[in-house]
């Protein structure tokens, strides 16, 4: 009976050793793996939801008296999805970016007998250009990675003049109008993943501003 009680005992142990052998070798298996995963592969789709800052306007003004000037943040939603097959040592992704800004200039004068009067300016910012961005291998790890890339399109802008001045030597310069130019910039960013779907972004290069820093989505 003892006898065969150490036996049980060794089978035991044997089969215990076997099992955990097993699982350490899944597990190394499985870290291995997940050590050559990429931030950026052939599966990815990104969506960036950013905020520019920084020289994302098209007018400027001296701050000379009478003058205020404000300028809304440079909002920007850009889409990229990589190529299902590497380009030389890296991965290309392509997509589309969408950027808008407002701006406003008011100068108060008074005219006839004290009372005020406004001349305001205001103008819309709207860029829909393509965009295309290169996720090099050595750049590129598992949460973060540093990539470069190019966007090329249309902004189109929209300029309006009021002004509630009396006076008619004024009136000539109240008009609406708008232009359509193209748009082309380079542009540096960087990501890193903070949770498993979700990082956080930051670029630099112009496309409605010159620094944008946000949100990206994976999925």
């Amino acid at each position: 009976m003892k006898h065969k009680l150490v036996l049980f005992a060794a089978l035991f142990l044997i089969g215990t050793h076997v099992q955990a052998q097993k699982k350490k070798d899944k597990t190394t298996s499985s870290s291995s793996s997940s050590s050559g995963a990429k931030c950026f592969d052939e599966g990815s789709h990104i969506l960036n939801v950013g905020i520019g800052f920084g020289g994302g306007r098209y007018y400027s003004y001296g701050g000379l008296a009478g003058y205020s000037y404000r300028v809304s943040p440079a909002f920007s939603l850009s889409y990229e999805q990589a190529l299902k097959k590497k380009v030389g040592p890296g991965y290309l992704g392509l997509g589309a970016y969408f950027g808008y800004q407002t701006a406003h200039l008011q100068y108060d004068n008074y005219y006839y007998n004290g009372n005020k009067y406004y001349y305001r300016h205001s103008w819309n910012y709207m860029l829909i250009s393509a965009r295309g961005a290169y996720h090099l291998d050595l750049l590129n790890a598992e949460k973060g990675e540093l990539y470069f890339g190019a966007i090329i399109g249309i902004r189109f802008q929209t300029y309006k003049y009021e002004s509630n001045s009396i006076d008619p030597n004024k009136k000539f310069y109240q008009l609406n109008s708008s232009s359509v130019y193209p748009s082309y910039s380079a542009f540096i960013g960087g990501r890193y993943y903070f949770a498993p779907k979700v990082a956080a972004f930051a670029e630099i290069g112009y496309g409605i501003s010159y620094l944008t820093a946000g949100i990206s989505f994976k999925f």
